[in-house]
């Protein structure tokens, strides 16, 4: 790896960029200097002027090192889509290194590396849902198309799929059962017209994602058809990637912030080892902003 500075230490900086969240990682020598996180950045969730404050946020916090860093690395969700985004991110964070180059990717293609592995199949399960994997030199990913046109399976998909169920009940004359305390409890909202009526209002996928977890932890006999629903249509998302990339046996990794419940991820698991029956399949614990640090660890080593 390349040395800069005085001191001889190898200074990168991850930067994950989520739906719901962003965070930073600083590192030295391979020692985590500074974790932190903040709201989203997404030009697609927030918009240039909130995205460019939390950023701004974010790097005055940075712990100052004596000299820029070696190379920079940023996972941003939405920008296989938003052209944009690789323009502003590098104009924001190429100033603070040493080279100006800044690798700029897909959120997804964070999960691999923060697996330790350099091939495989990726599952993003979270506020939106997408698959992507690399296997002998090619790449290929499914869904991400954002919560109008897809994210089958996400946090957001789970909410809007549970109030359908609850209006299809009242248009049936049944009532809302457990489904329907577990909702408008999590919504806060006093009636199904009145969560149906927010739901219209503020239709941001994030406003509703988070309510997801409440959903998997109701015990309404629904909520085991949404799970595997949810499951069946994620596994669908790493089937469609290991096809295109005839990736037989590929290891696939299951990520985002849903694959922490516990319920969702031992369905989806099942349901991809159902679909790819010679594929290892695990869950991602370390953070995926472990591999922007990886990636932007590889760049500074490819350097002279």
């Amino acid at each position: 790896m390349r040395n800069g500075g005085a001191a001889g230490l190898s200074r990168v900086l991850g930067v994950d960029i989520g739906a719901t969240s962003t965070r930073v990682r600083l590192v030295a020598d391979g020692a985590v200097v500074s974790d932190a996180t903040a709201a989203s950045a997404s030009l697609t969730a927030v918009g240039r002027e909130r995205a460019a404050a939390v950023l701004d946020e974010l790097l005055t916090g940075l712990p100052a090192l004596g000299g820029p860093l070696d190379a920079v690395c940023a996972g941003a969700a939405g920008s296989r889509t938003a052209r944009d985004t690789d323009d502003f991110l590098r104009a924001r964070l190429a100033p603070i290194t040493r080279s100006g180059d800044v690798l700029v990717v897909d959120d997804a293609s964070l999960v691999l590396p923060a697996a330790g592995l350099v091939s495989g199949v990726a599952v993003i399960c979270g506020t939106g849902s997408i698959a992507t994997g690399i296997w002998n030199g090619g790449e290929a990913w499914a869904g991400g198309w954002g919560y109008l046109l897809g994210d089958e399976g996400s946090g957001y998909w789970i909410v809007r799929a549970a109030i359908r169920a609850l209006l299809a009940r009242r248009a049936g004359g049944l009532p809302p059962g457990e489904l329907g305390t577990c909702l408008l409890g999590a919504a806060g909202a006093a009636d199904l017209d009145a969560l149906r009526g927010e739901f219209y209002r503020i239709p941001e996928p994030g406003n509703w994602a988070r309510h997801a977890p409440a959903i998997l932890a109701c015990s309404d006999s629904e909520v085991a058809g949404l799970v595997r629903m949810a499951a069946d249509a994620l596994a669908g998302l790493a089937a469609q990637v290991a096809g295109r990339l005839e990736a037989v046996g590929a290891p696939v990794v299951l990520a985002g912030g849903l694959m922490t419940n516990d319920r969702l991820s031992a369905a989806t698991a099942a349901a991809v080892g159902a679909a790819l029956p010679a594929s290892p399949v695990r869950v991602l614990r370390e953070p995926p902003v472990a591999g922007a640090v990886r990636l932007a660890e590889a760049a500074a080593a490819s350097r002279p």
